[in-house]
């Protein structure tokens, strides 16, 4: 995690084309069928904000999360809705209360050591109160670095009040029918957090001012 920054324990891809022809006697052959490759470069469509326990998330009218309660679920099969769980859980997972973590842990996170670690660290804190504004972090935007149907691989990008910006890859994968987090192999040492200068200028970029 990143040293020295407050908020940095917070933030602690459907290409299947398919191909039909059909010929039958002297009649020409139909069309194929064509669907449109998945862009994840093209933003999330028809965004608002929804603030849970101290910072404010991005939801897609179309990508999701469709469901919201004590969990955040239904997204898109596509880069966008993968990009929007991505973001929903991390930041869900870092700052759910004592009495809401076990179950967004059961319906967010992709079983295996990664979430049998997380549950037993998460396990000895207790988090009560929503997180204080002054360091509460504000989600900018986030590249898709991979993206197939069953997994995709982002970084997210969040700013803060003191203007330093903060880079946090993630990873979920497609399954049960919805994407779900799967968290970085604790054995495998990896700094999820980075202080970074600026976002780049590929990523794609959220209008935080909806």
């Amino acid at each position: 995690m990143l040293s020295g920054n407050p908020a940095a324990r917070i933030l602690v891809a459907l290409a299947a084309a398919c191909t039909l022809t059909a010929c039958g006697g002297a009649e020409p052959a139909t069309a194929p069928a064509t669907s449109t490759p998945p862009d994840p470069s093209r933003p999330p469509a028809d965004l608002h904000w929804e603030t849970y326990e101290g910072v404010r998330l991005p939801i897609g009218d179309h990508d999701g999360p469709s469901n919201l309660g004590t969990t955040a679920t239904g997204y898109s099969h596509s880069p966008q809705g993968a990009a929007l769980a991505a973001i929903n859980h991390s930041t869900r997972l870092s700052l759910a209360p004592d009495g809401e973590w076990p179950q967004l842990a059961a319906e967010s996170l992709i079983p295996g050591p990664s979430k049998d670690a997380w549950v037993l660290a998460r396990a000895q804190i207790s988090i009560t109160a929503p997180i204080d504004q002054k360091v509460a972090p504000q989600i900018a935007g986030y590249k898709v670095t991979s993206y197939r149907p069953d997994r995709t691989d982002l970084t997210v990008y969040s700013t803060y009040s003191d203007k330093s910006i903060t880079a946090s890859p993630e990873t979920v994968m497609w399954a049960s029918g919805d994407w779900r987090l799967l968290l970085p192999d604790p054995a495998a040492k990896i700094r999820t957090v980075q202080s970074v200068p600026v976002i780049p200028p590929d990523a794609v970029k959220f209008d935080t001012a909806k």
